[in-house]
């Protein structure tokens, strides 16, 4: 519901447990998602995040997939003893290595307007796909498309690098013609019409849940354009993501109990002082694909009720309450201030985010570690105020509550 990185992959894996099948239904593997089981954790880019326990899972069309970082993660998961039952869709379009070169040449033209991309070609498959121009997995089952696609892109793509950015790239079409061969041959057995099984599994009666990457604010039309992804990561992405009519669904929206970000961009409750360093250091903010820090600051009430307006938000997962533990007073946005009127809503026009001053409302903190707390009641007075401020200020039932980072680490309300 924010900007990402609100723990929403170990969620997944808590709601996989009542679910007969999980759909990832957009993105690439610039979406990380850390499940913690014991001892064991599992940093996931593109498997979904109930492949833990077992289930059914899918790759719907709306993903773009690095085959290489797919593989790697079929493979982690095998050398534990864990056989995925994965089924990928024809329609998926594939992340090639002339997208990456891409990326990184346009970052570094931008300079200090980088947009912060991680250069693993998210944008550019998506690009290619919307261009008509993309190699989808189904091409990887035919070799004579396959080369025919690469001869009549690379040489192009090939030319804007080279003529437009001024960076050298040299690999061949015989190269990745090869590569992705390969990549075919290990994948075949995994490819199938996700869509039409979905629609099947929603008809038959079977609980489905649709994992979205990313976070509502990095949505690349609702959130703080141009600091966005390239895929709609909104619960009204999920029909087009996957191939299925629209529907009645129940959406579980995933809040962290401050707010963080990846890269650049606005952020109107960004605290660059001692207290934005202590969540960042207590909460273990840094990127599980990247590994940057995440900026940190407190939590945007009228940011998250655009969120929930534009999700149709059923109910709330807060998340990293544990990490606010010993901060005598929190703060929350409740308003702004836009050259000094003062507002309520977050705004439309993308070009006012950064400069919104947030208007806060101090609460009391509470001393106590929380960690090993299951029931509600037991929570400190004040930790409850807290999540009931946030409750009835949102307008949405706060279902569970995370306090660390395992599976037991949850409060069920």
């Amino acid at each position: 519901m924010q900007w990402g990185d609100e723990g929403k992959g170990r969620i997944v894996d808590v709601l996989a447990k009542k679910s007969d099948v999980i759909v990832r239904f957009n993105g690439g593997n610039n979406a990380g998602h850390t499940v913690v089981v014991g001892n064991k954790k599992f940093a996931l880019s593109l498997i979904p995040s109930g492949a833990i326990r077992g289930k059914r899972l899918v790759i719907a069309q709306g993903v773009v997939a690095d085959p290489k970082v797919l593989w790697d993660e079929i493979q982690m998961f095998r050398r534990v003893g864990i056989t995925l039952n994965l089924t990928i869709d024809y329609r998926t379009n594939l992340v090639m290595p002339y997208h990456k070169a891409l990326d990184a040449a346009t970052e570094n033209w931008k300079g200090a307007e980088k947009t912060g991309s991680l250069k693993l070609g998210i944008g550019y498959c998506y690009e290619d796909r919307n261009n008509r121009s993309g190699v989808r997995m189904e091409d990887l089952l035919h070799p004579k498309e396959l080369k025919k696609k690469l001869e009549k892109h690379i040489p192009l793509v090939t030319r804007r690098i080279e003529k437009v950015f001024g960076d050298k790239w040299q690999t061949t079409v015989a190269e990745i013609y090869e590569e992705y061969l390969g990549w075919g041959r290990k994948l075949k057995r995994f490819i199938g019409d996700a869509a039409g099984m979905i629609d099947n599994d929603i008809a038959q009666g079977r609980r489905v849940l649709f994992e979205t990457a990313q976070g509502t604010m990095l949505d690349p039309v609702f959130g703080t354009y141009p600091y966005t992804s390239a895929a709609h990561n909104i619960s009204g992405g999920v029909p087009a993501g996957v191939g299925i009519a629209p529907m009645n669904m129940a959406v579980v929206g995933v809040v962290k109990a401050y707010t963080t970000r990846v890269g650049g961009g606005p952020f109107p409750t960004e605290d660059l002082g001692i207290d934005g360093k202590r969540m960042q250091e207590r909460g273990h903010e840094f990127g599980t694909v990247s590994g940057r820090p995440r900026r940190c600051g407190w939590l945007d009430l009228p940011m998250l009720k655009f969120a929930v307006r534009l999700n149709g938000t059923t109910e709330i997962v807060l998340t990293k309450l544990d990490v606010l533990s010993g901060q005598k007073k929190i703060k929350v946005a409740v308003g702004y201030r836009l050259n000094g009127k003062k507002i309520s809503q977050y705004p439309a026009d993308s070009h006012l985010i950064s400069k919104l001053k947030p208007e806060y409302v101090l609460l009391p903190g509470w001393e106590e570690d929380i960690s090993g707390i299951r029931e509600y009641k037991n929570l400190p007075k004040n930790a409850k105020s807290y999540i009931e401020f946030i409750e009835k200020n949102l307008g949405v039932p706060i279902k569970m509550i995370s306090v660390g980072p395992e599976r037991k680490q949850m409060i069920f309300r």
